[in-house]
C-alpha cells in the first residue's frame, strides 16, 4: 500500500473529511487530495506530522511493504507543544509590543545624533554656546540614547524568551484556532501594505529637502537642519516599518508561513547569525567615523549603504543551499 492509500484509508478510519484533516494539518484542501491521489507527496515534516495525528509510525506510512497499521507504541512527537487560545493571544500581544519596543530602541539610535549636529553648527556659527560645550552634551546626549537603546533591546528580548518554543515546528494549534490566526492576519492585511508602503516612500522622499538645499547653496544652519530632519523621517519610517513587519510576522510564525515554514527556517537562522555580527560593525564604522571626521552631516550615508549590502547578502544567503 502506497502512502497516498494510507492517507486516505486512516482519515476515513478517524471520520473526517479532507477539510477537517487540512485544518488540522494547516495546509489546504487541495493539499490532502493532491496527497491522497498521489499526485504529490508531501515532505517530511508533513509526514512526522501525519504520524502523530494519526497514531501510527513513520515507518508504517513510508515502507509500501507495510500493508497492516502500524500504531505507535511511544509518543514519537512527545516534544510538541498545544498552543491554547490564550497562549495564541498572549504571543500575539507580547510580540506587537516587542516589535513597538524594536523600533522605539532602533528610532533612538536614529536620532541620537541629532543634537550634536544641531549644537555643533550652533557653535560654529558663535551663537549661545561653545564649540568644546556644544560637543559634549551632544555626545552625552547620543551615548545615553544609545545605551537606552540597548537597554530595550535587552529588557525586550528577554520578556520574548518565554515564546521560544514558537521559533521551531514543534508545536501545534489547539483546534480552530488555525481559522482565528487567518481571520487575524487578514484582517491586518491592509494595514500591513499600508504602513509598509507609507515607510518605503518616507525612506525614498526624505533626501529630497537636503538636496534641494544643497542646490540652492544654503547655510550650514539649514543644512544641519534637514540633515536633522532626514533622520527625523527616516526614524518613523523605520518605526512603521519593524510595527508592521513584527505583527504580520507574528501570525506567520503560528501559522508556519513564509519565512518560519520548517523549510525556510535554516535560511533564516543563517541571516541572523549574519545580522548579529553585522549590525554591530556597522554601527561602530558610523560612529567611529563620525567622530573622527566630525561630520555627522555626511557620515549618515553609512545607514542606506549598509541596508543594501545587508540585503544583497541575506538573498545570497537565503537563496543558497545549507
Amino acid at each position: 500500500m502506497i502512502l497516498a492509500d494510507k492517507i486516505l484509508s486512516l482519515r476515513k478510519n478517524n471520520g473526517w473529511s479532507q477539510e477537517e484533516l487540512a485544518e488540522k494539518m494547516n495546509v489546504s484542501r487541495q493539499s490532502i487530495s493532491k496527497w491522497e491521489s498521489a499526485a504529490a507527496i508531501p515532505d517530511i515534516n508533513r509526514i512526522l506530522e501525519l504520524a502523530k495525528l494519526f497514531g501510527v509510525t513513520t515507518d508504517y506510512l513510508l515502507k509500501d511493504d507495510l500493508e497492516t497499521t502500524v500504531y505507535s507504541d511511544t509518543d514519537e512527537t512527545e516534544n510538541y507543544i498545544r498552543v491554547s487560545l490564550q497562549e495564541m493571544n498572549d504571543f500575539l500581544r507580547n510580540k506587537a509590543i516587542h516589535g513597538r519596543q524594536v523600533a522605539l530602541g532602533v528610532m533612538l539610535c536614529i536620532l541620537s545624533p541629532v543634537l550634536l549636529i544641531l549644537l555643533s553648527t550652533v557653535s560654529e556659527v558663535g551663537v549661545a554656546v561653545t564649540e568644546r560645550a556644544a560637543s559634549g552634551i551632544g555626545i552625552v546626549t547620543l551615548l545615553l540614547m544609545v545605551s537606552g537603546a540597548v537597554a530595550i533591546f535587552i529588557i525586550s528580548s528577554a520578556k520574548m524568551k518565554r515564546f521560544e518554543y514558537l521559533q521551531n515546528s514543534n508545536f501545534e494549534l489547539e483546534y480552530g484556532l488555525l481559522g482565528i490566526v487567518k481571520e487575524k492576519r487578514a484582517a491586518f492585511e491592509t494595514t500591513y501594505v499600508r504602513n509598509m508602503a507609507i515607510g518605503v516612500v518616507l525612506c525614498i522622499l526624505c533626501v529630497i529637502p537636503l538636496v534641494v538645499a544643497g542646490i540652492f547653496e544654503a547655510s550650514s544652519m539649514t543644512l544641519s537642519f534637514f540633515v536633522a530632519l532626514l533622520l527625523a523621517i527616516v526614524s518613523v519610517a523605520v518605526y512603521l516599518l519593524i510595527t508592521a513587519g513584527t505583527i504580520k510576522g507574528s501570525y506567520d510564525q503560528l501559522l508556519r508561513e513564509g519565512e518560519f515554514e520548517p523549510k525556510e527556517q535554516e535560511h533564516s537562522k543563517r541571516v541572523s547569525k549574519f545580522a548579529g555580527f553585522y549590525w554591530p560593525i556597522i554601527v561602530a564604522v558610523y560612529l567611529g567615523w563620525s567622530f573622527y571626521t566630525s561630520n555627522w552631516g555626511f557620515t549618515w550615508v553609512v545607514w542606506p549603504i549598509a541596508a543594501l549590502i545587508f540585503a544583497g547578502i541575506s538573498s545570497v544567503l537565503h537563496a543558497s543551499k545549507p
